[in-house]
C-alpha cells in the first residue's frame, strides 16, 4: 500500500486504494454530514457572504478551515477542502514483530503492551491468552480514538450514529426552512414513527399521540440546534447543551444587528437574505427527502397527479393530503 495515502478515522477502514473510492466513501461518512451541518450555519453563511472574519478566535480558526462552503455539492468541497482538513497528519502504529538482535535500535512507544509468545502451543491458546492481557492494559470501547487525532479538524468523538445525526439534519432543516410548522408534522413528514398515522386524526380526540410525537421531534431538533453551536468551534459530532444567548455576538457588537436582521428566521415576509438562500439551496432536497420516506416517488412521477399537486402544501405543513 502506498504510504502516502491519507488516513481518515472517519471512513470505515481509514484508506481508499483511489481518490474516486474515497470520494465514494466520504459521502457515506461523519464527513459528509459535517459539511452538511456547516452550510446551515448562519454564522459561517454570514461571514462568506459579507466578507467579515468572526471575531471569537476559535470560531475564526474553524471558519477558516472549513473553506467555501457555497458550492451545493459535497464532492467538490471534498476534493478541494475536506481531504485536507480531515486527513491525519500521523498515521497510527502498527503491531509489530521486534527483531531480538536489534533492540538497541528499535523505538519503544509509551502506550505499547510487550508480549513474549511461545511458538510452541495452540495457536487457539496464544490468541486466548492475548484477549485476555489485553483485557487488562486496553480501554477497549473506552478508547477515546478521537483524542488521538492529528486532523486540522478533529472528530469531537468516534461515538456517533449516522442515522441519528441523518435525522437531527432533516429536521433541523425543516424548521429552518419553516419556522411555523408544527413539530409533529415535521415528524410525520420525516416519518420519525412510521407507525403513528396522525393526519386523518382529531388532535383533540387523541393528544397524547400528537404530543408524544411532537416530544420525539423536539428532541432531535434540540440536539440539531446543539449540533450546529458546537461546530462552531470545531466540535463534531456533538449534541451536548450549548445555547447561544443575547450574548452571543459572533461579529461584535458593531455588526450584531446586521446579522441578526440577515439571519432572521420566521414565517413572515420579508424573509431574510439567509432564510430566502436557504429555501432557494434546500426547497427541492427537502421536498425529495419527504418524497422518500412517505414512499411517493411512483406517484409523484405521474404528470400532474394529485400527490404532484400537492406536495409543496405538504412539506410546508399548509395540507395534510397527498
Amino acid at each position: 500500500m502506498n504510504k502516502q495515502q491519507p488516513f481518515f478515522k472517519g471512513i470505515l477502514g481509514f484508506t481508499r486504494q483511489s481518490s474516486g473510492m474515497l470520494s465514494r466513501d466520504a459521502e457515506d461518512s461523519i464527513y459528509r454530514w459535517w459539511w452538511e451541518f456547516m452550510r446551515l450555519s448562519p454564522v459561517f453563511w454570514y461571514a462568506r457572504t459579507k466578507e467579515i472574519d468572526p471575531v471569537d478566535p476559535k470560531i475564526a480558526e474553524t471558519y477558516k478551515l472549513v473553506g467555501d462552503l457555497s458550492h451545493p455539492h459535497f464532492n467538490q468541497w471534498w476534493h478541494n477542502t475536506g481531504v485536507n482538513v480531515f486527513a491525519e497528519v500521523i498515521r497510527p502504529p502498527k503491531v509489530a514483530n521486534l527483531d531480538l538482535f536489534n533492540l538497541d535500535k528499535h523505538t519503544f512507544m509509551d502506550e505499547a503492551l510487550y508480549l513474549e509468545i511461545p511458538l510452541n502451543i495452540r495457536k487457539e491458546t496464544i490468541l486466548k491468552q492475548v484477549k485476555q492481557l489485553l483485557n487488562e492494559h486496553h480501554d477497549g470501547r473506552g478508547l477515546d480514538l478521537a483524542g488521538t487525532t492529528t486532523a486540522q479538524l478533529k472528530l469531537h468523538t468516534k461515538r456517533y450514529r449516522l442515522r441519528v445525526i441523518e435525522i437531527e439534519y432533516w429536521a433541523l432543516l425543516y424548521r429552518m426552512l419553516y419556522p411555523n410548522i408544527e413539530n409533529w408534522r415535521i415528524g410525520d413528514r420525516l416519518q420519525l414513527s412510521p407507525h403513528l398515522k396522525l393526519r386523518d386524526m382529531d388532535r383533540k380526540g387523541e393528544p397524547r399521540l400528537f404530543d408524544g410525537l411532537s416530544s420525539l421531534t423536539g428532541r432531535y431538533l434540540y440536539k440539531g440546534k446543539f449540533t450546529l453551536n458546537n461546530l462552531l468551534y470545531g466540535k463534531f459530532p456533538n449534541s451536548t447543551a450549548l445555547n447561544l444567548d443575547e450574548s452571543f455576538m459572533p461579529f461584535g457588537k458593531e455588526h450584531q444587528q446586521a446579522y441578526l436582521d440577515a439571519t432572521r428566521l420566521s414565517g413572515d415576509k420579508p424573509k431574510s437574505e439567509f432564510h430566502l438562500w436557504l429555501l432557494g439551496q434546500y426547497t427541492n432536497s427537502l421536498k425529495h427527502e419527504v418524497i422518500k420516506r412517505n414512499r411517493l416517488e411512483e406517484n409523484y412521477r405521474k404528470p400532474l397527479s394529485q400527490t404532484w399537486r400537492r406536495m409543496q402544501a405538504f412539506v410546508a405543513g399548509e395540507s395534510d393530503l397527498v
